[in-house]
């Protein structure tokens, strides 16, 4: 009888997030139209701001579709990972490694077809995850716990946990003052190279999404690698 109850409620979870991913997916894609909409303004900042808004809301589609796949659970935790922007920042490392431009994609295949070499996550993304898993959400879950020995975490990483990346985009939008009250910086200026570039990553991020979101078994390069490591970092204990 239980497990009959279970599996109707699995169910409707399921049709709620999947109508989830849908919505961010739609969002996502309203924000990279007013980014281009914008792209000719001069600096294109407040495009290149947005091509940033719209790759977070992109890394939120991301973790729906995991929690869909059930590949990582559904709780409180999760959800506030969903609304903490460092949270989804660590996520957009992810999956630019797994969605990569033109380049790196050559790159990587060339490794592995003409050089022989065993896909190897490199040290980013798996301390992207470790930082996601342990110093976000496992400091949420509790505060009594101390390393024995402080982890050395990728530099790329370590500055999006500690605002580098926030900083970024606050100072795209805002004037910044000094203590005294003076100016200590005005929005940065963004050139349409910097933007072309952010607004690529989010047409990789946005086909990746669509690709889980279709159901797809092995949806980027080197997938596999990426969705054993949520899974072990994700197990429910």
């Amino acid at each position: 009888m239980l497990g009959e109850k279970q599996k109707p409620q699995r169910n409707d979870m399921l049709k709620r997030l999947d109508k989830s991913v849908r919505a961010v997916i739609q969002n996502a894609t309203r924000l990279l139209e007013d980014a281009q909409f914008l792209e000719f303004s001069e600096p294109p900042t407040s495009a290149w701001f947005l091509a940033l808004i719209a790759q977070e809301e992109l890394a939120k589609a991301f973790i729906l579709c995991l929690t869909n796949r059930g590949t990582i659970p559904w709780n409180p935790h999760i959800l506030r990972a969903l609304r903490d922007h460092k949270c989804k920042q660590l996520v957009c490392l992810v999956m630019d490694y797994l969605a990569p431009d033109i380049d790196e994609f050559i790159t990587r295949c060339n490794a592995v077809v003409n050089k022989k070499e065993l896909p190897i996550m490199p040290r980013r993304i798996a301390d992207a995850l470790n930082i996601l898993r342990y110093e976000k959400i496992g400091r949420w879950v509790s505060q009594t716990w101390v390393w024995a020995e402080e982890p050395d975490y990728d530099h790329d990483a370590l500055a999006i946990v500690k605002g580098k990346k926030d900083k970024l985009k606050q100072d795209a939008l805002y004037v910044r003052l000094g203590k005294d009250g003076s100016v200590a910086s005005i929005p940065m200026n963004h050139s349409a190279a910097a933007l072309a570039d952010e607004m690529d990553r989010a047409e990789r991020f946005r086909r990746l999404v669509e690709n889980l979101l279709e159901g797809a078994k092995h949806p980027r390069l080197d997938w596999d690698l990426v969705d054993e490591a949520f899974r072990l970092l994700f197990t429910d204990d």
